[in-house]
């Protein structure tokens, strides 16, 4: 097949290996940080989106002014630090249940659901609005004697919240349509001019509950004003001198801990798998490259005598016969002892073995003894212990 002929193009190969090297990479990129990728810009209400709904924008803003932390795994949520939850519409109502009992009597800020959204096909990471028509939802995730509405802005008018408690002297400009929180184990910590209550605390809890969350999402703290009070809100909520204002993650999806996978992609594992990588990649470009002309191939019959007893032997060994060659063997060191100490020509077989046994050294075996142990030889062993004394023999002659 010439050059041209061959399908296997060099260009066509090294395509083919840069595309599966890319969809590898790109396989344990998913794996490492699907999820994440996800919640930036799915269009979810979680501290990682991106979206209007979303909570990404507060946790930078937090940073600017406190230490803040993401909380991946259940065991973060044994701390005494203040942990902002935001709950989804499809938050299971055992998961909130969970995290309560986990934040048993420590700070712990919950973030109602509000707006119904779906993702917007035209632009990654945003979404449309199908209205706050998530009270009932809310309701469910809470599970406790409250009712949650959302007041249309002819009732709620354009004015401004105020806060009491710890809360007090806060003032926060009126959402859109207001979700507020009525119940009677709740004391309102900032209100609407009417006493409806957007953010409340649990009787004799450190749990705080936002009813409405453009309070604290990325569109609310759009409004300067609004976001100057939503730092302001989570600051009065956290314990006097404590540790960094914590996000929860578990709540949504994000937790089981820290990915293996995602370790060795991060410092300080990171220069190690790179030093793997390319130790791999050095390994593959030199068996890809031949370094020196290319070897001939062997031929499976070499020339020459050698080859040719080599062969031959490889054939008696196959099948397994080299114990009938100890006769023969005895018959040819007889004739070269023959001619080396000048027999006369008219003995033949024990008449000669009876005159080669007179040349034997004084204390060893004769010839004639040496040659009927090797014709008698049983095994490879027996043949090959024969031979050599029969050859030892036959050297002390020639001497």
């Amino acid at each position: 097949m010439t050059k041209e002929s061959s399908p296997f193009r060099p260009a066509l190969v090294i395509g083919l290996i840069v595309a599966g090297l890319v969809s590898f990479a790109a396989f344990v990129m998913l794996l490492s940080w699907g999820g994440q990728a996800g919640g930036r810009s799915g269009g979810r209400g979680t501290a990682l989106s991106v979206a209007a709904i979303g909570f990404k924008g507060i946790v930078d803003l937090t940073d600017d002014f406190y230490d803040t932390e993401l909380i991946r795994s259940g065991n973060q949520l044994y701390t005494d630090d203040l942990v902002v939850v935001a709950l989804e519409p499809q938050t299971e109502r055992s998961e909130v249940q969970r995290l309560l009992n986990q934040r048993y009597d420590r700070p712990t800020l919950l973030i109602l659901p509000k707006w119904d959204v779906t993702r917007d096909p035209d632009r990654r990471g945003w979404v449309r609005s199908l209205g706050p028509d998530l009270g009932s939802t809310a309701e469910r995730l809470l599970d406790r004697d409250v009712e949650i509405e959302t007041l249309r802005q002819r009732r709620a008018g354009r004015g401004r919240a105020r806060g009491y408690d710890i809360l007090r002297g806060l003032s926060v400009p009126l959402p859109a349509s207001p979700q507020v929180i009525e119940g009677n184990d709740l004391d309102p910590l900032l209100t609407t001019p009417d006493g409806d209550m957007l953010v409340a605390r649990f009787e004799n809890q450190p749990l705080y509950i936002v009813a409405d969350p453009d309070l604290l999402n990325n569109h609310g703290i759009a409004d300067p004003d609004r976001a100057r009070a939503a730092v302001q809100m989570l600051a009065a909520m956290a314990p006097d001198d404590s540790g960094p204002i914590r996000f929860d993650l578990t709540i949504n999806g994000y937790g089981g801990g820290r990915s293996l996978l995602k370790s060795m992609l991060e410092p300080p594992f990171l220069a190690m798998t790179l030093a793997l990588i390319a130790a791999a990649f050095l390994a593959g470009l030199h068996g890809a490259i031949r370094f020196g002309p290319a070897r001939p191939p062997a031929r499976a019959i070499p020339f020459g005598k050698a080859a040719l007893v080599e062969n031959s032997a490889g054939l008696v060994r196959l099948a397994h016969r080299e114990v009938r060659l100890g006769g023969g063997y005895a018959d040819v060191v007889r004739d070269e002892a023959a001619r080396a100490g000048a027999a006369p020509p008219n003995l033949h077989d024990e008449a000669l073995e009876a005159y080669l046994d007179r040349f034997t050294r004084p204390g060893e075996p004769p010839f004639s003894y040496l040659a009927a142990t090797l014709r008698n030889a049983r095994d490879r062993h027996e043949l090959m212990s024969a031979a050599r004394a029969l050859f030892r023999w036959k050297k002390d002659l020639i001497r």
